[in-house]
């Protein structure tokens, strides 16, 4: 394998991870004006963002245990202090990116609603607890809004490196 770049396994995680997490933001963002009434039709993206965010867990477990495993790529040559930033801020958005679901799942857990998972009931794992559930929307607010962002830091920093610097960090990920 080329140490340069990324196996094409981590590649092929990195970009269906940034779309579903991109389409997750977004109908997440979305949902929540939307109205509770009768329809049903709130309910219904609830649960579509549901089923992405556990589908985004699991994605994000598999995607830390494969980086544990695989042959690591040789850092860029930049200063220290970028590299650490760097490093920091990707380890950063792991930890959030399995915070997010996490909170959210356990305070669907905690919630008087049934949880679906792409329209299967998963079975009742905890008594509604509405403490619990006020607490873990609040830990996945924030960890959604520190995602968001670091994911806008992670573009500028590809921003500036495939413009600025013209280091062509691109082909890394390809």
């Amino acid at each position: 394998m080329d140490r340069e770049q990324h196996d094409r396994f981590s590649v092929l995680l990195h970009w269906l991870m940034a779309a579903l997490l991109i389409a997750q933001l977004g109908l997440g963002l979305w949902m929540i004006e939307l109205p509770k009434d009768n329809t049903g039709a709130r309910a219904w993206w609830f649960n579509v963002h549901k089923s992405m965010g556990m589908l985004l867990g699991m994605l994000i477990l598999l995607r830390v245990c494969w980086a544990v495993v695989r042959p690591r790529v040789v850092p860029l040559d930049m200063p220290r202090g970028k590299q650490l930033l760097a490093c920091g801020s990707h380890r950063l958005m792991y930890v959030l990116m399995l915070v997010a679901p996490l909170s959210g799942f356990l305070g669907s857990v905690f919630s008087p609603y049934p949880i679906r998972f792409f329209g299967a009931r998963l079975p009742r794992l905890a008594e509604p607890w509405e403490g619990a559930k006020e607490v873990l929307s609040v830990v996945h607010l924030w960890a959604v809004y520190s995602l968001l962002f670091l994911v806008a830091l992670h573009l500028i920093a590809f921003v500036h490196h495939q413009f600025i610097l013209k280091d062509n960090l691109i082909r890394r990920m390809r």
